[in-house]
């Protein structure tokens, strides 16, 4: 009966956090919602009056359609963001389907493997200058990362029940904020730290993991969850730089080749069906990849991080619309807390790139 009785000590804490953050939110998005811009008015009277009135009105359509464009541009960046999360529920469902009869590294090497060999016929098309990259050795870093992760993250769910180990590995999005400001030099503002938060409190309370569950050696699973955010940082560094279709084929051709090491001593026949399903793995990599970078050209590294728990819900969603599953009491009620902060993070962000944009309007006026 203890375990129990903790459990549900540690949930009503959780609980209780939760209200303490919803209530930052909601404060915080009160006064956005309701804190008017001033508007100066055009001095003076008569034609010149009418004049300064005209330019006045001028300068403020252009202030308008400048923050129209900021808005749309950041909405446009979290949009690829939450599609590679589409993709990669997807591809995980792939996964866990060949997991039941083929090793975890086998399943990455094929993986990585078809997705560079998706990729030839485009890089062909496209020349030779395709192929060249200024920076081998950070693809390298990018596919060595991926793996570590990858491998530490296989090693987590051996030893820790499913649950814990999905909480663990979403502390990530506080990891990539931290190396975002240090190595990127983003302004993470409290909006972002506070939503995240928020989204990570709404994570526990979905997957409910105890005290009693928790090991030692699960400890791993917080620096694959390093692996995984020093991963985005390398991706969002190097995406101005380096074209698309290089970021895709090296960082493919690379994790194939770290995986092999574990990949071809425990190595299992594959089926016709099988290799069908690893192609779409193939296929859903690379478009999975594309996603995430296409997001990182429109917002910073940083931005994305309080979208990261937005995966449960659309999981939850994919389960109902497709498979009839109805969602638990503890995934509805995390829902209610991940939503409302994804929701002020919207606003703040928005309002904020338009303010930025805005700035930078005047400045070069």
């Amino acid at each position: 009966m203890a375990p129990m009785a903790d459990g549900k000590r540690i949930r009503s804490r959780g609980n209780a956090v939760a209200l303490l953050i919803l209530a930052a939110v909601a404060f915080e998005a009160f006064q956005l919602t309701f804190s008017a811009p001033q508007t100066p008015r055009a001095p003076g009277f008569g034609a010149l009056g009418r004049l300064q009135e005209g330019q006045a009105r001028s300068v403020a359509v252009a202030a308008s359609e400048s923050e129209t464009a900021a808005s749309q541009a950041y909405f446009t960046g979290i949009g690829w963001y939450l599609m590679h999360f589409v993709v990669g529920i997807c591809n995980d469902g792939i996964m866990k389907f060949l997991g039941e009869n083929l090793p975890p590294f086998q399943i990455v090497f094929l993986r990585f493997s078809a997705a560079a060999l998706v990729l030839l016929p485009v890089l062909a098309i496209q020349g030779k200058s395709a192929f060249k990259s200024a920076r081998l050795s950070m693809h390298a870093g990018r596919g060595a990362l991926l793996a570590l992760g990858i491998g530490l993250w296989c090693y987590g769910l051996s030893i820790m029940p499913f649950a814990s180990c999905v909480v663990i590995n979403n502390t990530m999005p506080f990891f990539k904020m931290l190396f975002a400001q240090l190595i990127l030099g983003e302004k993470v503002g409290k909006q972002r730290w506070l939503a995240s938060l928020a989204g990570f409190i709404g994570c526990i309370i979905v997957f409910n993991p105890t005290a009693a569950t928790f090991k030692p050696q699960s400890l791993v699973l917080l620096l694959s969850a390093c692996c995984f955010a020093m991963l985005d940082i390398f991706n969002k560094k190097y995406t101005a730089s380096e074209t698309v279709t290089s970021m895709l084929f090296y960082g493919a051709l690379a994790t194939a080749a770290i995986s092999a090491v574990r990949a071809i001593p425990s190595w299992v026949p594959v089926t016709g069906p099988q290799m069908a399903l690893i192609g779409c793995l193939g296929v859903g990599a690379n478009f999975l990849l594309f996603c995430l970078l296409r997001a990182f050209r429109y917002v910073d590294a940083s931005a994305t991080c309080p979208y990261r728990y937005t995966e449960f819900v659309l999981s939850a969603s994919v389960g109902f619309f497709l498979f009839k599953e109805m969602p638990s009491k503890s995934t509805f009620l995390g829902s209610c807390i991940i939503l409302p902060s994804v929701i002020y993070t919207a606003l703040v962000e928005s309002r904020q790139a338009s303010q930025e944009q805005q700035s930078e309007d005047k400045v070069e006026a």
